[in-house]
């Protein structure tokens, strides 16, 4: 005791190792209060927050939360020892204390973002709308603090009022609002996408303009990032979805329905008016007896005669047509509680286009191939009964058929 005593009787009467001493001292405090916040601090958020999660199994949200408070909670335990350290010249008291100040904000300002990140993945991971995304609303909260702490620092720096600090940003609101135009058209085009639902997480999107198509797989303040169909990823940014054209094909999923819309081209030169030589080949097709019989008006095909078909106006064409549709409304592939409809388009050079459309019954992009294969190839195999032709431009084969005929 008297070794101790002496020894802090000579500290005091040397001033320039008694503030020595004073400042090892708030060092070392800092330096313990981190080691035991670091160590000790994980238990109190985990009751705090997480108790519901068992004690043996450690959270990264607890290792995150507690090094984030491990930082800036020894800065506050300095700050009040300076207070009962008055030996302390005041010129040394305000440095420590403005360097203090400047470090709590820094650190709470990590604090903050940190919770704000977790509170996004777990927004993520809990949400039933699997397909939200807040990321853009947690963006516009750090930059936020960030803000806000860049405020606090810059008056604890020039020892003003924040008050006075904000006041003097109307002086300069011109130039942020220039330096910052694109993150506030960004957040605007963020809260206008996120509020209206018009772009989701795992939606699909198509940009003709700039070759995108895929799918959304982040929604973030500045940017949208894309997966598209070829395994590459596109950044677009987010204000370009309230100027550009984008096609959102995610309704279409939801309807539980996929449109089918293709053309096939006939040679005009093959449509005709139906014969009874046609008719008695096509009675012989499996579906065609209730497309004739309501074409026929219940006529039996053997006294339907030529002129009568004629007079009609009942083509190859016009039979081919009913037929399709009523193909197209025993696949079970096809929803018949929307439109199925097969007719003729306007007249080209390539030939008169007929257009099958209808929907399929599956969304997946396998299935949905698989079911318009199979339609336009059975079409192209079953034309020939009605003395029908698809048109195509001339081919080597062509050519050449002609030359052996010449010769």
């Amino acid at each position: 005791m008297t070794f101790l005593h002496d020894t802090l009787h000579f500290i005091q009467q040397n001033p320039l190792l008694a503030i020595s001493f004073n400042i090892v001292l708030l060092v070392a405090a800092g330096l313990i209060a981190h080691l035991l916040c670091k160590f000790f601090i994980v238990k109190v958020v985990r009751k705090l927050f997480f108790s519901s999660h068992k004690n043996s199994v450690p959270l990264d949200k607890d290792v995150r939360i507690s090094e984030k408070l491990s930082n800036f909670l020894p800065v506050i335990i300095v700050y009040y020892l300076l207070q009962f350290m008055t030996d302390l010249p005041q010129h040394i008291v305000i440095a420590i204390t403005t360097v203090c100040g400047i470090l709590f904000f820094i650190y709470l300002s990590l604090f903050l973002n940190e919770l704000l990140e977790i509170i996004n993945n777990s927004y993520a991971k809990k949400t039933r709308r699997k397909n939200h995304s807040i990321k853009g609303y947690i963006q516009i909260g750090k930059i936020g603090v960030h803000i806000v702490s860049a405020i606090m620092i810059v008056a604890i720096m020039s020892n003003k009022s924040p008050v006075i600090i904000i006041s003097s940003l109307g002086a300069v609101a011109a130039v942020l609002m220039l330096v910052f135009q694109h993150t506030l058209l960004s957040l605007v085009a963020n809260i206008q996408v996120s509020s209206n639902d018009v772009l989701q997480l795992g939606d699909w999107i198509e940009m003709p303009d700039n070759g995108i198509s895929g799918e959304v797989i982040d929604i973030a303040l500045h940017t949208i990032t894309v997966r598209n169909w070829d395994n590459t990823l596109s950044r677009i940014p987010t204000k370009n979805f309230l100027t550009e054209t984008y096609t959102n094909w995610q309704s279409m999923f939801s309807s539980g329905a996929r449109r089918i819309m293709r053309s096939f081209y006939l040679d005009q030169q093959s449509i005709c008016f139906a014969t009874q030589e046609m008719l008695q080949s096509l009675s012989e097709l499996k579906l065609a007896s209730e497309p004739l019989s309501a074409l026929l008006d219940g006529r039996d095909i053997s006294v339907v005669s030529d002129r009568w078909l004629a007079d009609e106006g009942i083509t190859n064409l016009t039979i081919m047509r009913k037929y399709l549709t009523h193909y197209l409304r025993q696949r079970a592939d096809i929803h018949q509680d929307m439109y199925v409809v097969v007719r003729a388009l306007k007249p080209a050079p390539d030939g008169l286009p007929i257009e099958v459309y209808c929907f399929s019954t599956s969304t997946a992009w396998i299935d949905y191939e698989n079911t318009q294969g199979e339609i336009f190839e059975y079409i192209y195999a079953i034309l020939g009964h009605f003395s029908l032709r698809i048109y195509q431009h001339p081919a080597g084969w062509d050519m050449a058929q002609i030359g052996t005929a010449r010769r």
